[in-house]
């Protein structure tokens, strides 16, 4: 049993990791295509927004997709297709086409990204809720998403390291080939391993309605993770384009390294906070959290040279914490044969559909131009901290309506 949990942590790691890689790589693909393919920033909003957009709305599809199937591993390894998919179509645009042509290959490049993006965290949460028990969960969920940060943190530096040997182009290529490859080991897994017993029922043809997902507790925890991801998405998304137009960190300071900075600091902070998950109250870990993101961005505006690459390591280190945290919460307050739907409440409508606001905001607050992203930060900023507050009203787990269906 004990080696069946490792294999499924190794696993779905690996997913999350090609997931997160492939899906945080976008907004360095919208910098480059700023750069180099005269693409406005009002485009850019768009293909961010058709981005976020189809991750979070087709997440719920995928969610309740795999409660009536019992096939968790199987969609997972389809999703991580469409990723290597989508960054093949980001080849084609870069390569091949220009101007508005370019654009739409794009957008729809993103969209294919988008929707490969929305299987991976309602199906690789679900898999471990069912596998750990509630005092291992924290920790489990923490190092499987730190994997996503690592993927965060190489795609980038690794796109122009590939760069330097190939063309940026062709990094593209690579990415799309991993995708590939990482789909048929998590297939491989589907077929010989477990896809999760415990979230299933003896018979799937009789999945509950999706109405036991919608308790109070997940309706709740799904209105604070939308504040929490537009806060901190509208700011995530842009920093690329803001380092790469307005402040890098040093002069001629690569792109694809002070986005790994960033998301270094997602590697330490999921499973630091995934193990605290486990000894303390979630709920002040979540507003923790929305403040240290919030400060360490009013910090990094303000101040440059070396202590800005710190804030910037810090801003990581809050920000990309929130799948241990809020997969955590999602597993207390919801029955675990609506688990992958629920998650999908929680990750895609609250944190995808948040994560569409944050960019699309941001970039109206620009008007068009780039030296006025700083307007939006400071908008997401004190949206932060009303996340922070807002995370008083989730219910505490194992009340009398935390699971309860709000609706039959």
């Amino acid at each position: 049993m004990e080696t069946n949990r490792r294999a499924l942590l190794a696993v779905t790691s690996l997913g999350h990791f090609v997931n997160d890689g492939t899906g945080f790589f976008v907004p360095v693909i919208a910098a480059i295509l700023a750069s180099g393919h005269g693409i406005s920033p009002l485009e850019i909003t768009v293909m961010l927004v058709v981005y976020y957009a189809s991750s979070s709305l087709l997440s719920l599809y995928v969610g309740r997709w795999s409660d009536r199937s019992g096939r968790p591993l199987a969609l997972m390894a389809l999703g991580l297709v469409l990723l290597g998919s989508g960054m093949g179509g980001f080849y084609v645009s870069l390569a091949f086409l220009s101007g508005t042509t370019g654009f739409a290959g794009a957008a729809l490049a993103s969209f294919i990204v988008g929707f490969g993006t929305s299987f991976y965290h309602p199906l690789g949460a679900s898999l471990l809720q069912g596998s750990f028990e509630k005092k291992d969960l924290g920790t489990a969920l923490g190092i499987n998403g730190a994997m996503g940060s690592v993927g965060r943190a190489i795609y980038p530096a690794l796109f122009f390291a590939v760069g330097l040997a190939l063309t940026q182009d062709s990094s593209l290529l690579v990415f799309a080939v991993v995708g590939l490859f990482a789909s048929l080991i998590v297939a491989q897994h589907g077929r010989h391993g477990s896809e999760g017993p415990a979230l299933q029922s003896k018979d799937p043809g009789a999945a509950p309605s999706a109405r036991t997902a919608l308790t109070l507790g997940i309706v709740v925890l799904t209105v604070v993770a939308f504040v929490r991801s537009a806060a901190n998405l509208g700011i995530v998304a842009f920093l690329p384009t803001y380092m790469q137009y307005v402040r890098p960190l040093w002069p001629g300071a690569p792109l694809g390294v002070e986005v790994t900075i960033m998301y270094v600091g997602g590697i330490v902070g999921q499973p630091v906070f995934g193990l605290l998950a486990g000894r303390f109250d979630i709920r002040a870990l979540l507003a923790l959290t929305s403040v240290g993101s919030a400060l360490s961005t009013l910090g990094f505006l303000a101040i440059s040279g070396v202590s800005a690459i710190v804030l910037l390591l810090l801003i990581g280190f809050f920000t990309f914490s929130a799948f241990p945290l809020l997969m955590s919460l999602s597993a207390e307050h919801v029955d675990r044969h609506s688990t992958s739907l629920a998650n999908s409440l929680v990750f895609g409508l609250g944190t995808g559909v948040g994560g569409v606001i944050g960019p699309l905001v941001v970039g109206a607050l620009s008007a068009n131009r780039f030296t006025d992203l700083t307007t939006g930060f400071y908008a997401m900023v004190a949206l932060g901290l009303v996340a922070a507050v807002a995370v008083a009203a989730i219910p505490r787990a194992g009340g009398k309506a935390a699971k309860v269906p709000l609706f039959g």
